[in-house]
């Protein structure tokens, strides 16, 4: 039985949606092969670049166990002790250690990994003996430790500062070092001051107070004198430890009849002649050890001063004052009464004044001052004002 047209159209709707929902399960199957391919990708350039990783950490392991072999001894226990019992013995030498003794403790094993061997060394030395030995054995680059360092004072002694000292120390042999393993020939980086500088650390100072400080002092000082007069001069030292007592002293050439005390500071002279005249003074300290700084101090004696001129007695001029400057008829006029005289004087420019000390030339006359010349020097007095005052006031400036 033939379909109608609207069966047909049913039927290729239906058709349609079938295919439409086999079409997007065949895409959806796809688009999920993709993505797992893409995951499994993903994860295997992950796995890569860790490995990768390893290999590059490993590579470097390799490196590290290298640079740390070179500084182990033999892997042979028998050249791994007798090498460094040989070189305990260099070690005492070079410290200088008197009656020194060397000697094997023992050891521990871990597999074939490393071989651990303990060490002891004695003998018989000061204190920069034993500043010597352990410089040195830090200086050399071996896989060792210092595990007990004993230093005593041997009291039955007749030399008061020999001691007696005792090292104990461990030291590794490495299974991954060669049975011929040549000792370390560079310095250790453990070593990061000369040994004068360790020296100066350990033995110049107070081993129970901190190191001391040289004084605090300028180390050049002029100081000014004049010949026949008595110069005093403090040298100013300061100490930043406070609790020492500072001592001064002269050192070299000194001129003569120049002194310094002791315990001051305080220098002391009288120069006869014109000069420049130069002398060392050092300051030291109470520390332990005994600090000391120096400072060149220079003395410049010049003439003695001019004597001082005589007082000048203002008895007129003391009473005396300008009460007028008026315009006459041949020019200005300075009108000054004199009470001890009981006078009046009228100057002019030009004409001489001479009252008590005081004596000049008046080169000007204003509308309220006056002014006079007095041996080249230039002074003026004001109305109503104390003709020696004003005098006096001048010589000043």
């Amino acid at each position: 039985m033939a379909m109608s047209q609207r069966e047909k159209l049913l039927a290729g709707g239906v058709a349609a949606v079938v295919s439409l929902f086999v079409g997007q399960a065949v895409v959806s199957s796809i688009q999920s092969g993709f993505e797992q391919k893409k995951q499994t990708i993903d994860g295997l350039l992950t796995k890569k670049k860790d490995q990768d990783l390893q290999m590059t950490a490993g590579l470097v392991a390799s490196q590290k166990l290298n640079i740390v072999a070179a500084k182990s001894l033999s892997k042979s226990e028998e050249k791994a002790r007798a090498d460094y019992l040989e070189w305990l013995i260099e070690l005492a030498d070079e410290a200088k250690l008197l009656e020194s003794s060397p000697r094997f403790l023992g050891e521990t094993k871990d597999k074939d990994t490393y071989q651990l061997f303990k060490f002891q060394l004695t003998g018989v030395g000061t204190i920069e003996n034993a500043t010597q030995l352990l410089y040195s054995f830090y200086s050399k680059d071996y896989l060792h430790r210092i595990t007990r360092f004993d230093v005593r004072p041997i009291t039955n002694s007749k030399d008061t500062d020999k001691l007696t000292i005792s090292l104990d120390c461990e030291v590794l042999a490495l299974g991954i070092a060669k049975d011929k393993q040549p000792a370390p020939t560079e310095k250790s980086a453990r070593i990061q001051k000369s040994l004068a500088e360790y020296k100066a650390a350990i033995l110049e100072r107070n081993l129970f107070s901190p190191a001391n400080n040289p004084p605090v002092l300028e180390p050049n000082k002029v100081v000014d004198a004049r010949v026949g007069v008595r110069v005093e001069h403090s040298i100013d030292a300061k100490d930043l430890d406070t609790t020492h007592k500072l001592t001064y002293e002269l050192v070299g050439e000194v001129p003569e009849g120049l002194m310094v005390d002791k315990d001051s500071g305080k220098i002391t002279w009288s120069s006869k002649e014109v000069g420049e005249y130069k002398v060392n003074v050092k300051a030291t300290d109470s520390g332990i050890p005994a600090r000391s700084t120096l400072q060149l101090l220079t003395i410049k004696v010049k003439e003695p001063p001019p004597p001082a001129p005589d007082p000048v007695k203002f008895d007129v001029a003391s009473q005396a004052k300008v009460t007028a400057l008026i315009a006459g008829r041949s020019g200005p006029e300075a009108w000054i009464l004199s009470k001890t005289e009981s006078k009046t004087h009228h100057l002019k420019k030009g004409d001489q004044l001479k009252l008590g000390g005081i004596e000049g030339q008046v080169v000007e006359i204003g509308l309220n001052y006056i002014e006079l010349d007095t041996k080249g020097r230039r002074w003026t007095v004001g109305l109503s004002e104390n003709l020696a005052e004003a005098y006096s006031r001048g010589q000043a400036d």
